[in-house]
């Protein structure tokens, strides 16, 4: 009995139709490759879900985040994101964030005008507190009440957190300096950072 010949032209003709189709759908082999075009990679954090990115677009040099999948252990696609932020007019720094829930998480992506900033906080454990409240906060706050914040040192202006989920503990920012002592905040609630001078 004659063996039947593998055809090979065949697999071959199927699997470069079947990789242009993922390809044109939007999957890629590498996390970065599945950013929007013309984006460099500032930082990214592994997740249970792929990557977490902070990117700048070098066109307008604008900044974002990007939220990259993994699917069958080797494919990634971009499932979402946020663009365009800039630092405008007097803010000392200007924060982007993404995602919702616990499953994926929520993203928060910071970049620093104010060269005196070496240090972003993000939590609370004030109640109640408005914008027009002053109060008194520096390192040691975030030292005495350690399950309630998350802080990070700046790097090339930039920062970027990977947190459970949207919520006001996750949206209220802080910036320190070098000494520890707070510079600017954005409250929950607030549209724009602002420098903090009581």
């Amino acid at each position: 009995m004659k063996k039947r010949k593998t055809p090979w032209k065949f697999i071959l003709l199927f699997l470069l139709i079947f990789t242009g189709f993922i390809l044109l759908i939007g999957f890629r082999f590498t996390a970065d490759s599945a950013l929007p075009n013309d984006t460099k990679i500032i930082e990214s954090i592994p997740t249970v879900y792929g990557k977490a990115i902070l990117y700048e677009d070098t066109n307008n040099h604008t900044f974002g985040l990007a939220e990259i999948h993994r699917s069958g252990g080797f494919m990634y696609h971009y499932a979402g994101g946020t663009y365009d932020y800039y630092i405008e007019g007097n803010e000392p720094f200007k924060a982007a964030g993404f995602g919702s829930d616990v499953e994926d998480g929520f993203m928060v992506g910071i970049r620093i005008k104010d060269p005196n900033i070496k240090h972003i906080v993000i939590g609370n454990h004030l109640e109640n507190l408005t914008p027009s409240d002053e109060y008194e906060f520096n390192i040691e706050t975030v030292k005495k009440h350690p399950t309630r914040y998350h802080i990070k040192e700046v790097v090339n202006q930039h920062v970027l957190f990977v947190l459970d989920e949207y919520s006001e503990f996750t949206w209220t920012i802080r910036a320190l300096d070098q000494d520890g002592n707070l510079i600017s905040d954005k409250l929950f609630g607030m549209s724009e950072a602002r420098y903090v001078d009581w």
